[in-house]
Parts: structure tokens; sequence; C-alpha cells
């Protein structure tokens, strides 16, 4: 099973904790082997560290960074376990982002995020993937659910 993630791009650092927990409760519980992550903002900066932490122990676990565009830079350094899907590298840069969350959401099985506000890109993605029949945890603190 794979795992993708959403999040606000301003998420403050005080989600790592709950973060992380969630990641690992996901391997245990449901099985989860592959993680797929973003590249923009604190939310996937997150994501990718606490990923790098868990597979120092998790060695049976695999992740990647997706790549939206071809001069794309990993945001943590992590060049080496970068993915740049197969046809994007015709998508103009104001596409890109969006380009990659549908495929995210198409290569998906569960999706963790972190949604605050119903009115945002976040919000709007992680609603297309429970659309889509993904199972969608929010790891804010907040009342905001995501429907199906």
């Amino acid at each position: 099973m794979t795992c993708i993630f959403f999040g606000h791009a301003d998420a403050p650092d005080s989600i790592k904790h709950n973060l992380k927990k969630t990641i690992i409760q996901l391997i245990n519980a449901e099985g989860i082997k592959a993680f797929y992550v973003g590249n923009n903002g604190n939310f996937d900066y997150y994501v990718q560290g606490a990923l790098k932490e868990i597979a120092q122990t998790q060695k049976d676990i695999c992740y990647h960074i997706v790549l939206s565009h071809i001069n794309e830079k990993a945001i943590n350094a992590c060049q080496d376990i970068t993915i740049f899907p197969e046809g994007f590298e015709k998508t103009l840069p104001r596409f890109a982002i969006s380009k990659r969350n549908e495929w995210l959401i198409k290569n998906a099985d569960i999706v963790v995020a972190y949604v605050k506000y119903k009115v945002s890109h976040c919000y709007n993605w992680a609603q297309k993937a429970a659309k889509k029949g993904l199972k969608v945890i929010n790891i804010a603190d907040t009342s905001i659910g995501i429907d199906m």
C-alpha cells in the first residue's frame, strides 16, 4: 500500500511529533510500505524529515520525493530519492504542482493531510483524494473533515 501527503506550506513545526506518530501507525496497522511526498513548503519538508528518520529503523519501507518540474531541487537536499514522473517534462510551470498532485492521487491508497482551512488548495486536493475513494487522515488540530 502507498501513502501520499497534502498539507499547508505554512505548517508549524509543532506538527512534527503527530506526523511521525501517524506515519508509524500506518506502517504498523495498515501495512504501508511506500510513501510519496511533494516538495513545496513546510509540510512537505517535515514529512521528508520524518520519513528519512523512520526509514533508518524501518528498513522495509521506501519513500520518494515527487518533483513537479524538471529543474526542481529537493528542499532537503535528498536529490537521490527524487522521482520525476514520465510526461511531466512538457508541463507548464504554473500547472506542474496540480499535475503532480493528480499523479499522487492516482498512485496512492491513503492520504495523510494537514488541513486547517477549507478555503485552500490543500483542502481541495484532500477532497479530490477522498472522492476517488482514498482514506484521508487529517492530522490538523481542527474539526475540518474531508468528505467523499
